[in-house]
């Protein structure tokens, strides 16, 4: 079956970038005016319509072909370690999607690229890395130019709204919303906490401000805890609805309940480099997308993305940072070399 593509006239925006991908925001000219709108009379110092460099405006929609509409084109970078784009969307249609309705998972479509505008991407990235426009860890890794396949995934961002009014979107990684089975009995942080924490001590980063668990919690107070931790750029009324929407969706539960489902042992004494376990450690790092209306009208829309397969190539990093958690005392809330001592995991204030 061909792959849907992208027009050779496809201009491609920087949106945002992350360790494998980077997601740019696709649009195209718009097409030639109609024949009406065009005055037929030309001279010397006028050219014919088709050698007149119209102005690069917003595209009606009509001039966007529907399997680019509210889309965005995710292109993969070149790295040792990678998936291919066609192997990974393989991985998800068998591996995620059958455990989610498909409301609640970002829709995405491999798409042909046109030649040469992967090797455009990247002269611009250079241009930006040249200008100090680019996050200093992402530098000198570029897309791979050997590929020809790239990635639709719907766009929920503001732009790709198409519900009436204003929105708010908002995203965060939900993380591990279980604790790991490989903490010992009696801990005070859960896998997230206790990772937040040892990066702080390690002056790695600021305080965590809120715990994944509260997010699944069956206490409103909890997730309300969470939920005004994690977006702070938006007001109590968007928060409130967010809320709302976690106290009676069971979809972040479900979602709780696939990584306990296929990572029973721990990176420990699991088959780290197995299949399921790579699926758990996949649910634990995706992004949790959510839409909400402005004014008190319409349904709050979440959706999950960011779910490439994770690389076994990980197994060894994984089941060494498990056994540092645990050999550091990360789980048992007990700082060393006067660290500040966090209490935000829901563990802690449980058990205090």
């Amino acid at each position: 079956m061909a792959l849907p593509s992208l027009p050779p006239s496809t201009h491609l925006t920087f949106l945002a970038e992350g360790a494998a991908n980077i997601v740019y925001r696709i649009s195209l000219p718009p097409s030639t005016p109609p024949l009406s709108v065009i005055t037929p009379s030309y001279s010397a110092s006028t050219p014919p319509p088709s050698e007149i460099e119209f102005p690069i405006l917003s595209a009606p929609a009509s001039s966007t072909p529907p399997h680019l509409q509210h889309q965005l084109l995710r292109l993969r970078k070149a790295l040792s370690t990678a998936t291919s784009i066609l192997a990974a969307h393989a991985h998800h249609a068998a591996l995620i999607e059958p455990h989610f309705a498909a409301a609640n998972l970002v829709a995405q479509t491999p798409v042909a690229l046109p030649p040469g505008l992967v090797s455009r991407c990247n002269a611009a990235l250079r241009a930006m890395e040249a200008a100090g426009e680019r996050a200093a860890r992402r530098s000198g890794v570029w897309l791979d130019e050997r590929v020809d396949v790239g990635l639709l995934v719907e766009d929920m961002t503001a732009e790709g709204w198409t519900g009436a009014g204003s929105v708010w979107c908002l995203e965060v990684k939900p993380k591990w919303l279980a604790q790991s089975p490989g903490a010992p009995r009696g801990a005070r942080r859960c896998r997230t906490c206790a990772m937040g924490a040892m990066r702080r001590g390690q002056g790695g980063g600021e305080a965590r401000a809120w715990c994944p668990l509260g997010l699944v919690a069956r206490e409103r107070e909890l997730v309300e805890g969470s939920v005004t931790g994690a977006f702070t750029d938006c007001g109590e009324g968007v928060r409130g609805r967010v809320v709302d929407f976690l106290m009676r969706d069971g979809m972040l539960k479900k979602l709780r309940d696939l990584q306990v489902r296929f990572d029973p042992k721990g990176s420990v004494d699991g088959d780290v480099e197995g299949e399921e376990f790579r699926v758990a450690m996949t649910l634990r790092d995706c992004t949790l997308f959510l839409r909400v209306p402005s004014g008190e009208g319409g349904d709050v829309e979440a959706k999950l993305g960011d779910m490439d397969l994770k690389s076994g190539a990980k197994a060894g990093y994984w089941r060494e940072l498990e056994e540092r958690l645990v050999r550091e005392d990360w789980y048992a809330v007990e700082e060393r070399d006067g660290a500040a001592v966090e209490t935000i995991c829901l563990l802690s204030r449980r058990s205090a």
